[in-house]
């Protein structure tokens, strides 16, 4: 990400504050009436969250631990499913922060999270309060996350690198927007399962989104080697060291 400007610290910065009350206000109404189910699906969001791939033609990374924000959102109170999202998201940028920059992207990262799952848990309430059926209610919070989710990324990659807010949300929608229906879908399956199994259903979620997350690299690294240049081989070369760095 190129230098930021001063309005593009002022939008991180409001970003991350937001993220912060919201956290902190579900911290301070705590309540947890299935404390092993929050521990296991923590555990689960955490290891999705490691599972990511990185999106073509635009600054960003996709994880493939969604359907489990989604579930978190349904199925947990508002200050679990809220510091699940917030430790997932800090758990998928660790690697990476080696920089007062990086350090600064996580926290953002982690905010964006936040403040997604709290839009996504606001629409299923609303929806599930005025009866429509878990499906639809599910349906609604995922279309929530997305809309909150793609907005706050999209706004300070314009603002980061001076590009078009449109076109670079559009890129993310086309790319995304495939995953985050299949992510709906799945969690609205296993939501609507857990009223009548077990919660640890939720389990065979892994294998699903491990084999999810193979297809998606396969097919974002054959559309990024598609797009490179033809050039000589010692300079092909040089632009894949170059990428791997």
């Amino acid at each position: 990400m190129q230098k930021l400007s001063s309005i593009s610290k002022i939008f991180i910065a409001t970003v991350v504050v937001m993220g912060a009350v919201v956290l902190g206000n579900g911290v301070l109404h705590w309540h947890s009436s299935k404390p092993f189910e929050f521990l296991a699906l923590l555990v689960m969001t955490l290891v999705a969250s490691r599972l990511k791939v990185k999106l073509p033609g635009i600054s960003g990374i996709m994880s493939v631990n969604l359907p489990f924000l989604l579930i978190v959102s349904v199925r947990l109170s508002g200050g679990e499913s809220l510091l699940i999202a917030a430790l997932a998201s800090l758990v998928q940028s660790i690697p990476a922060v080696k920089s007062r920059t990086s350090f600064i992207q996580a926290l953002f990262n982690s905010a964006t999270i936040t403040n997604a799952v709290a839009a996504a848990s606001l629409a299923f309430g609303f929806a599930a309060h005025r009866g429509l059926g878990a499906p639809l209610s599910v349906a609604g919070a995922g279309a929530a996350f997305f809309l909150a989710n793609t907005a706050q990324v999209a706004l300070v990659l314009c603002l980061a690198e001076a590009k078009g807010l449109f076109k670079i949300w559009r890129d993310m929608a086309q790319l995304s927007t495939p995953y985050y229906a299949l992510s709906a879908g799945i969690a609205a399956v296993i939501c609507t399962a857990i009223q009548f199994a077990l919660w640890t259903e939720a389990l065979a979620l892994l294998p699903l989104m491990y084999s999810i997350y193979t297809s998606y690299r396969f097919y974002f690294a054959a559309a990024a080697a598609a797009a490179l240049p033809r050039v000589s081989a010692p300079a092909h070369a040089n632009s894949a060291s170059a990428a791997q760095s």
